[in-house]
């Protein structure tokens, strides 16, 4: 059977395409981007937030007809995140189960061609239209280069402790339903002084990279990155190198995949604090690198007011040298983001 192109960000614009991973068909028509206004901070603004805010786990995708009739079985086996901070701030990661590693520590391009459907993510800024009922995603990042810069619409209804959001109908009137259920937050008794000064969204500032005697070794920097830690004891992080370009059709090039792939890193899953040696653990239950998941990052960190520098375990550099790495985050979850 031959595999057709169908990145899972489309999901969130019709669940048709669960019918076509891992099968033949067409991909699902592109969604047109939703003329929202800009978030604007207001007391309003803050209390509608509150309502998304918190980590969300994907539980259930249908897809039905105009006429309201479901269409096939409902998808309940993506593995995903939807995180939302009262701030204004947002992040999405979202896979199938059972991906494929690379063969090699990094893929060929017909690797990042084949496992780039299987993983979405992207992140920046939400605005909701209460009047209306819709949520809009202002994307800054997209693990599809040719994601980033756009609005996604969802109309959105809260259940007990569910969100259903509802992306435009595709032009033969099916409508999409994808159903999160919240995540609860961590009990008070697991709570640490690190947990209640963490949770929130950190933007990247900077990255370095020095040897034990502090030289300093060049490294690439992010254009723009964002971390998520939620009260539920959850996170995900979103990583995107500057000077990526759009594909130049609706499907990428192995190439283009291959670009992709190298420009734009991501994982989600729990978070764990080790509070007398200094460090968090994130349990990567997903990643952008197949080869990740189901793996643990170590970070030795140090947490201020303002900003968090996260420290993984000591590497080494081109000429074998011990290397440590420092990447510095702002915190920008203590109030409403920049108007766009």
């Amino acid at each position: 059977m031959r595999k057709t192109w169908a990145p899972l960000f489309v999901l969130f614009v019709s669940v048709a395409v669960v019918a076509t991973f891992g099968c033949g068909g067409e991909a699902p028509p592109a969604e047109p981007e939703a003329e929202a206004a800009p978030p604007v901070e207001t007391a309003a603004d803050t209390s509608v937030n509150d309502r998304f805010a918190g980590a969300w786990s994907l539980t259930r995708i249908e897809r039905r007809d105009a006429g309201g009739e479901l269409l096939g079985e409902p998808t309940t086996d993506r593995l995903g995140y939807l995180m939302y901070d009262a701030s204004g701030h947002m992040g999405v990661t979202l896979m199938q189960p059972d991906r494929q590693p690379y063969a090699g520590d990094t893929p060929t391009a017909e690797e990042a061609l084949d496992r780039l459907g299987t993983y979405t993510s992207y992140f920046g800024t939400f605005s909701v239209n209460e009047a209306e009922g819709y949520v809009t995603h202002h994307l800054l990042g997209s693990v599809s280069p040719s994601g980033a810069g756009s609005d996604y619409q969802r109309f959105y209804t809260f259940g007990d402790d569910t969100l259903t959001l509802q992306p435009p109908p595709n032009d033969r009137g099916e409508r999409s339903f994808i159903t999160w259920t919240r995540l609860p937050d961590l009990p008070e008794s697991e709570l640490t002084d690190t947990h209640r000064r963490l949770f929130g969204v950190y933007s990247v500032e900077s990255v370095e990279r020095r040897t034990r005697d502090g030289e300093e070794v060049p490294v690439n920097q992010y254009e723009v990155a964002y971390i998520l830690y939620a009260p539920s004891g959850h996170m995900s992080v979103h990583l995107m190198r500057p000077g990526r370009t759009p594909y130049a059709g609706d499907r990428p090039t192995p190439e283009e995949a291959l670009m992709a792939t190298e420009t734009y890193g991501s994982y989600f899953g729990p978070f764990s604090v080790n509070e007398e040696e200094r460090y968090l653990v994130h349990h990567r239950i997903g990643s952008e690198n197949p080869n990740a998941d189901g793996s643990d990052a170590q970070r030795f960190f140090e947490l201020t007011d303002t900003h968090l520098v996260l420290m993984p375990p000591p590497g080494a550099d081109d000429e074998g040298r011990p290397v440590q790495s420092r990447l510095t985050w702002r915190r920008i979850s203590d109030g409403m983001p920049p108007t766009r």
